[in-house]
């Protein structure tokens, strides 16, 4: 299969650089970010309405041209990870991961024994459509399948270094948006409860020999927290760069 490395790029401690997709459909829009220069891009089934198909399509896509495809999947089921990863995707992040029995739970559907209990289907996306040897194959996959849980919750703050603690979850990455509602702070990203639950994250993720990492809209915030020792670092969206872009360029077009 062809993998970009991901994950051995930051289980080996270096900085990658993402961002999301949303909105876009074509197979074509991770080639863009791909062409910018990105490590990998977040494709969202959580708030983006996507279809499987469409993120088959857009998995192929990012493939096609060695940027990492990791999928958010909407919510912790077997029947969202399983098939994400046979389309081919990278890697899985799995929102409001809270507790260490969901954790082992994400490791128990996302990697094939002896790690997990990934079922094996043959000869599809994940294996470039080509015949594998399965028992290489499964010992390469799990190799290369980075697993992040979102941490989004003050339970997941309380538990994080239980959830952390599980073997083959690969990244503690923040929802900073989420967790600041959760943790009575809605939309305060300056605010010291904060900061302090975030550096929790940081600092167990050090522990563990972890990832820690966020995606915020904010990249003078992405560059504090990786002063901190946060390496996997993802900003903003397809449609926060449509948007911002079309709107510089008309109030430019506007100008006397």
């Amino acid at each position: 299969m062809m993998w970009a490395g991901l994950r051995k790029r930051v289980l080996s401690g270096e900085c990658v650089y993402g961002t999301m997709i949303r909105q876009a459909r074509d197979p074509g829009a991770p080639a863009i970010f791909a062409a910018a220069g990105y490590d990998f891009a977040f494709i969202d089934m959580e708030h983006g309405n996507y279809s499987m198909e469409t993120v088959a399509d857009l998995i192929r896509g990012a493939k096609s041209v060695g940027i990492a495809p990791v999928i958010r999947v909407p919510h912790l089921e077997t029947f969202f990870i399983s098939r994400v990863l046979d389309a081919g995707a990278e890697g899985i992040m799995v929102p409001m991961t809270s507790t260490k029995e969901q954790a082992e739970r994400i490791v128990r559907y996302s990697k094939y024994t002896p790690l997990g209990q990934r079922g094996f289907g043959g000869q599809m996306g994940h294996t470039d459509y080509r015949l594998v040897k399965t028992l290489d194959f499964m010992k390469e996959t799990n190799e290369n399948t980075l697993i992040v849980a979102q941490i989004e919750t003050k339970e997941a703050i309380n538990n994080i270094d239980s959830i952390l603690g599980i073997e083959g979850i690969d990244v503690g990455l923040i929802g900073p948006n989420d967790l600041s509602i959760s943790l009575g702070i809605p939309d305060q990203m300056g605010s010291e409860i904060l900061t302090q639950a975030i550096d929790k994250v940081v600092e167990a993720t050090k522990k563990r020999g972890k990832a820690s990492g966020i995606h915020i809209g904010n990249t003078e915030a992405i560059r504090q927290w990786r002063a901190k020792g946060m390496t996997v670092l993802a900003c903003s969206t397809d449609i926060s760069f449509m948007y911002s872009g079309s709107k510089s360029t008309l109030d430019d077009m506007k100008r006397p």
